[in-house]
């Protein structure tokens, strides 16, 4: 057996769809590719983009989904296509794509452990398994896709994240079988004779101020009491209200996050500008990315520098590890825009581009059984000891 991994990346700034698409084809085509993904911007004419895909890359098993900015080979770009392929006799990977209505059906639960038995049955005596998972859906489905997947899989590794549709907040899809689609749950089953490591990256640092929610529609996900006060006033009182010139939007909901503290550790609950196409909030609330209840305390948290908890990481992956052969990662949108305000974009994107690291900036994060917010998850495959 080999014990060469051989991965191939692309990335294309071309703003016509076929072009874009050849040239990633011609970056990262090779014989025999166990897993081929990419990922792309939203400003790209998706059903001609789609078809390009489908076409360019007929016989292979292309995975992607849409991005809210990429993460490539050149560090973070915005409007781009980028992707990555693997051809190696340490690497086994199949994927199915499940209806988020019916995820815990009996018959998404055959599906799952079909692909399961797929890949399993390839694998050798001294391979490890993980799921890499991109849900495709901002409301409270995140949590039973995750829940159902632990329960099948006997709690393996999972890690993945939920496609961007830009800045604005766009539709997301996934792309599978040839189509994007919209409210579906993409598993990649991923089986590996490679050290791997399953990991998250969060900046925050608790601070003595609660809250607690106090009027909730749990499955939209819309907040209109805290503190027993209106969302808004609740949120903003809780952090001393608006300075001159700050106005409450995006911007302002990743410079102030709020907390759940579950185990000693802090999973940030964000909070989104009102999504229309998901059930918005038309000004009855604020709406939050990740699973909330009523009653539930969260904690008033606030940004610590990014860079150099980024760089210690990494650090920390490659000794554990050995060398990154490549890290699948998802970055929510507003470490983007916290990365922008501290002025460290550029350094951040080297240390990803040092550690090949291929994904896209979402909406949303998981790690295990959480869904996650304001956080960078991912899977490091190091080199053989």
């Amino acid at each position: 057996m080999s014990d060469d991994f051989n991965l191939k990346t692309g990335v294309s700034k071309k703003k016509s769809e076929l072009e874009a698409v050849d040239e990633l084809y011609t970056a990262i085509y090779q014989e025999d590719i166990q897993l081929a993904a990419f990922f792309c911007s939203v400003d790209y004419d998706l059903p001609i983009l789609e078809k390009a895909l489908r076409e360019k890359f007929a016989g292979i098993k292309l995975v992607g989904c849409t991005t809210a900015g990429e993460l490539t080979g050149e560090g973070m770009l915005e409007g781009s296509l980028t992707g990555f392929s693997i051809n190696s006799d340490q690497f086994i990977a199949d994927h199915d794509v499940f209806d988020m209505e019916i995820i815990e059906s009996d018959a998404s639960a055959e599906k799952l452990l079909d692909l399961q038995q797929r890949v399993e049955s390839n694998a050798g005596v001294a391979f490890q398994a993980l799921s890499w998972v991109l849900i495709n859906t901002s409301d409270s489905k995140v949590e039973r896709v995750l829940g159902t997947v632990d329960r099948l899989f006997n709690s393996m590794p999972v890690v993945g994240g939920s496609p961007g549709g830009g800045d604005d907040f766009g539709p997301t899809y996934v792309y599978s079988n040839g189509c994007f689609q919209a409210n579906s749950a993409l598993i990649i089953y991923i089986s590996t004779s490679l050290p791997f490591e399953v990991f998250k990256i969060d900046d925050f640092d608790e601070l003595p101020r609660r809250v607690v929610l106090t009027e909730v529609d749990t499955a939209r996900r819309i907040v209109t009491g805290i503190d027993g006060l209106p969302a808004e006033e609740g949120y903003l009182e809780a952090f001393g209200g608006l300075n001159k010139g700050e106005s409450l939007g995006p911007e302002y909901y990743a410079s102030h996050p709020l907390a759940a503290k579950v185990a000693g550790d802090l999973y940030v609950r964000a909070i989104t500008p009102p999504i229309a196409h998901k059930g918005g909030v038309n000004g009855e609330g604020l709406q939050f990315f990740c699973a909330i209840e009523e009653g539930m305390v969260l904690s008033t948290v606030k940004i610590k520098g990014s860079l150099a908890h980024f760089k210690d990481k990494f650090s920390r992956l490659q000794a554990t590890n050995g060398q990154a052969n490549l890290v699948i990662a998802c970055d929510c949108l507003y470490r983007k825009f916290d990365y922008r305000r501290q002025n460290v974009t550029a350094d951040i994107s080297k240390v990803m581009i040092d550690n090949n690291v291929q994904g896209f900036h979402g909406f949303g994060e998981q790690l295990g059984v959480m869904s996650v917010n304001q956080t960078f998850t991912g899977v490091y495959f190091g080199t053989k000891s």
